[in-house]
């Protein structure tokens, strides 16, 4: 794979003489190799959002014993409705090996002779002799000795010949921290660099975000997408510059595929994306009205007790009335005592007073 990209990566050099170019003609031939991957990805995701409360029946219906009964019914589910269930990872486990290769070849062009790793490898190939002290006196004034790039082609002549990647004005060999020892004038287009990785890949996150407006959110992965932008930048920093152009080529590419993924599955009320912002939509009202109905449960739950005990304390005072009367009907005999023991407790209260006018 790293000799396949490595000649691909020649061959754009022969055409044109320029290794920006050549990077970012083999950066954007493998995104247009790997884009369909990302679309019909993108496509197998929204259907799973939009098919989401469908699966969690299929999966409620069963229990932790029955699960190649409902395996093979989520199969079944998936086939009816031409879905990928690792649809939306796919083109993350096919770009990453990709990138990860692209990556180590484009680094590999800046490799210098110094390198201990590459001395070794370069010295049993028979390149040069590892005994010999010269390579590493200084590694920034030593020649490359590019990586996976046949010894025949025309770059490998021109990079083995010079210790410097000269291209678009500056060396795509530096990093803008080691330019930076150098002064500000001597950095500018390196820090310029940076910085456009960093807005091409903010303004990346934004249409993502933008997009997705409206569902929820885990707040780890919030972060996670809010600090995304500043990775690149941070590491563009202090990486070879002809990395930073591989970086600046993919995200600007990316951009123009989220705006292609947006006008093509996000806009219309027939679009993929209308039925998921439709099936969130209806979500958060189950919901709401499954915690106000909950909520009434609760209140009227709390009423009904506070009535049960009111009738309760009724009841019970009068049932106590009750037996006060039954007790004096059992205890003086007849109804009429207990009249004249009422009106003999009200002469009592009567008495004090006339006797207090007798005395004025």
């Amino acid at each position: 794979m790293f000799d396949l990209i490595a000649s691909v990566l020649s061959w754009f050099y022969d055409l044109n003489g320029s290794y920006a170019v050549a990077i970012s003609l083999l950066t954007l031939l493998v995104l247009i190799i790997t884009t369909p991957f990302t679309l019909k990805g993108t496509s197998s995701m929204l259907k799973m959002q939009i098919k989401q409360p469908e699966l969690k029946q299929i999966q409620d219906k069963y229990g932790k014993d029955e699960r190649e009964e409902m395996n093979a019914e989520l199969m079944a589910f998936y086939k009816d409705n031409n879905i990928n269930p690792v649809g939306g990872c796919l083109p993350l486990l096919i770009q990453m090996p990709v990138f990860l290769v692209l990556y180590r070849v484009v680094l590999g062009l800046t490799r210098r002779a110094t390198d201990l790793g590459s001395q070794i490898g370069t010295s049993s190939a028979g390149v040069f002799d590892a005994t010999d002290p010269q390579p590493f006196e200084s590694t920034e004034s030593a020649n490359f000795n590019p990586a996976w790039l046949d010894e025949d082609s025309a770059m490998f002549q021109d990079l083995s010949s010079t210790n410097e990647m000269n291209s678009v004005g500056f060396d795509l060999a530096r990093s803008a921290s080691n330019a930076l020892g150098d002064g500000i004038t001597t950095a500018f287009p390196y820090l310029l660099l940076v910085l456009i990785v960093f807005v091409s890949g903010w303004l990346q996150h934004q249409m993502i975000r933008r997009r997705q407006s409206g569902a929820p959110v885990n707040p780890t992965q919030e972060t996670i997408m809010k600090l995304m932008p500043f990775f690149l930048p941070v590491f563009s920093f202090t990486l070879p510059a002809a990395i930073v152009i591989y970086f600046f080529i993919s995200n600007v590419y990316r951009i123009g595929q989220q705006y292609y993924i947006t006008r093509s599955m996000y806009h219309g009320e027939d679009s993929l994306g209308a039925q998921v912002k439709a099936a969130r939509d209806a979500q958060p009202k189950d919901k709401k009205s499954g915690a106000k109905s909950s909520g009434a449960k609760k209140q009227s739950g709390k009423s009904a007790p506070t009535k049960k005990n009111g009738s309760k304390s009724g009841s019970s005072s009068q049932t106590k009335t009750l037996t006060k009367t039954k007790g004096s009907k059992s205890k003086g005999g007849s109804p009429g005592r207990n009249t004249s023991g009422i009106q003999g407790s009200a002469r009592a209260q009567v008495q004090p007073k006339a006797r207090k006018k007798k005395k004025r």
